[in-house]
């Protein structure tokens, strides 16, 4: 890449990021111009935060364990997308960085370039590394469609169905809008794709390059999904924890399709780290669903503090595993049929 196109895509990245944070900071001014204008958002913000101290906190250690699997899940996935041997403790390690990037930069783009960063540290040619964190952060777009088509239907069989039956009521509706809004989004993608076939030709090869190793592509998948579905359960426990939401552990099903759907709407918003919008998109969810607004709060707060902002100081601290050691050498993942030959190794 030269250097006038790293500098249009840096100047590019400068200005999502500051658009993301102007819509955030736009986003929560207005909630908190909603409470402070509005007697019933105040006491929902009340009882939200009175709701904190009687929740059942013995249930936050499983929280933090559950975050720690979704890293590790993070890094196997990354190890499968790249083909090489990657050390899972460091690689783990790098995804709380990732994370921790992530929440300044949002739409992915913070976990895409610290992952491209940690490749490349490991001996991974730069092209590569970069189109490789790219893909991951597709196939885990494709691995979440495929584990909500599996979810759904046990939540719409499990459990008193209560949830379920409230937010079917309240979303009534809506797939006509839905609809409309994928006629003109497929399009204006298939346009973008065209554009920008040449900068995309890396990422379609190393989609090519993993798509011969079928067995790579399963576990990468299979990965994805696993860290979609343990913070789902993480969401669902914080549900759990707040005894206000009379939520019972039948509807375990509904609560994780609520978040996936919430957390898909909240990143729909390009803020940083979907600040704001992802809380409000559960809030509304859990409401629809029949959860009373405060305890619907409340739990989500939780599972925000743990999942979301705990993992930032480590992100710090584990920042220099990202830079890898100079001289790496890249080893490939045991063989298997069209399994990538190994480049030669290069200074970080």
């Amino acid at each position: 890449m030269n250097v006038r196109a790293h500098h249009v895509l840096r100047r590019a990245r400068e200005h999502r990021r500051a658009i993301g944070w102007g819509l955030a900071v736009a986003v929560l001014a207005a909630g908190a111009w909603v409470t402070a204008s509005s007697g019933e958002a105040a006491a929902t913000v009340s009882g939200a935060l009175r709701g904190i101290g009687d929740a059942h906190w013995g249930l936050v250690p499983v929280l933090a364990v559950l975050v720690v699997v979704h890293f590790w899940f993070s890094a196997v996935a990354l190890r499968r997308a790249a083909g090489v041997r990657l050390p899972l403790l460091h690689a783990t390690m790098a995804q709380f960085t990732g994370a921790t990037a992530n929440r300044l930069t949002g739409g992915g783009l913070g976990t895409v370039a610290v992952n491209a960063r940690y490749l490349t540290g490991r001996g991974v040619p730069a092209g590569r590394a970069v189109a490789v964190a790219g893909v991951l952060q597709v196939g885990g777009g494709v691995a979440d469609l495929l584990l909500f088509a599996v979810v759904l239907p046990i939540a719409l069989t499990t459990g008193d169905g209560a949830l379920t039956a409230r937010l079917g009521e309240r979303l009534d509706g809506l797939g006509g809008p839905l609809l409309a809004v994928l006629a003109v989004a497929v399009p204006v993608a298939g346009v973008a794709v065209w554009l920008l076939r040449d900068r995309l030709r890396g990422p379609a090869e190393a989609c090519a390059r993993l798509a011969r190793r079928p067995g790579d592509l399963a576990v990468m998948l299979a990965a994805s999904a696993a860290t979609t579905f343990v913070m789902a359960v993480a969401f669902a426990l914080s549900v759990l924890a707040v005894p206000g939401a009379a939520v019972t552990p039948g509807q375990f099903g509904t609560l994780i399709v609520v978040y996936m759907a919430g957390a898909a709407a909240g990143g729909l918003v390009p803020g940083p780290g979907g600040l704001g919008s992802t809380e409000a998109a559960l809030v509304a969810l859990l409401a629809a669903a029949g959860v009373p607004a405060a305890p619907a709060l409340t739990a989500v707060l939780i599972f925000r503090a743990v999942s979301h902002w705990a993992p930032v100081p480590i992100g710090l601290l584990t920042a220099g595993t990202v830079r890898g050691r100079k001289g790496a050498t890249l080893v490939a993942l045991p063989a298997t049929p069209h399994r990538d030959v190994p480049v030669p190794a290069r200074a970080a």
